[in-house]
């Protein structure tokens, strides 16, 4: 697994697109600070934990695209076959791929924080007193950019094709969730992104299994389809 694992490093860090899309996250999330940094209108809203609202999810996003990008660039470029030659088994190469992408997005998540809390204080508003709220902020974008990133390993091995596998990754954060919200009124703290947005542990779980579910499919699927 040490092998499959530095050969997954060396493979993410050398394209250009995972540091872009983890810089564009990040400078999304500055944005959005020293949006609510500016207001001083709150009352009684944060503007650290408010600035985790659209621009966070955005920022998963962008997460989920490197994790699609994992298996996106092979069948792009024809090298899933080289990937197999060298590494062999086909859970080590979906498991490799989840734990690296998992690692980027847990950066990603610490990047979007800190230039969370630099954009509030750069436009002149507070970082809250307490840690209760905040931590639970900071730990919801960790989790979900986590779980992205993993969740977008498992779409773009199972489709095979990066643009589709991020457009049902964000049809699916962006516009089935809120259908079911609205319409089949599922609560919001059960639905796996939503829920992990809000630091639910039910939609955490959801989340998690739903990931989890979908990885083992990806590694049956090269094994079979791609073998």
């Amino acid at each position: 697994m040490k092998r499959a694992l530095a050969y997954e490093w060396a493979r993410a860090r050398s394209l250009r697109s995972t540091w872009l899309l983890l810089a564009v996250a990040g400078v999304l999330q500055f944005a959005s600070g020293l949006f609510w940094g500016l207001k001083r209108d709150l009352g009684g809203v944060d503007a650290f934990t408010s600035a985790f609202g659209l621009a966070g999810k955005l920022g998963a996003l962008l997460v989920a695209a490197v994790g699609v990008g994992a298996f996106g660039a092979d069948h792009q470029h024809g090298t899933l076959a080289t990937t197999r030659l060298v590494l062999r088994s086909p859970s080590r190469i979906v498991g490799a791929r989840a734990v690296v992408t998992g690692g980027l997005g847990l950066l990603g998540g610490v990047s979007m924080v800190v230039l969370t809390a630099a954009g509030v204080v750069a436009g002149g508003g507070a970082l809250p007193a307490g840690e209760g709220a905040a931590g639970r902020a900071a730990g919801a974008v960790l989790l979900l950019n986590v779980l992205s990133g993993v969740a977008g390993v498992a779409l773009g091995g199972l489709l095979r094709h990066s643009g589709l596998a991020i457009g049902v990754f964000a049809v699916w954060a962006f516009v089935v969730e809120v259908t079911l919200g609205l319409l089949a009124h599922v609560p919001a703290t059960a639905l796996p992104f939503t829920g992990t947005a809000l630091f639910a542990a039910p939609g955490i779980g959801v989340f998690a299994g739903l990931a989890g579910a979908a990885l083992v499919a990806t590694g049956w699927t090269l094994a079979r389809r791609d073998g």
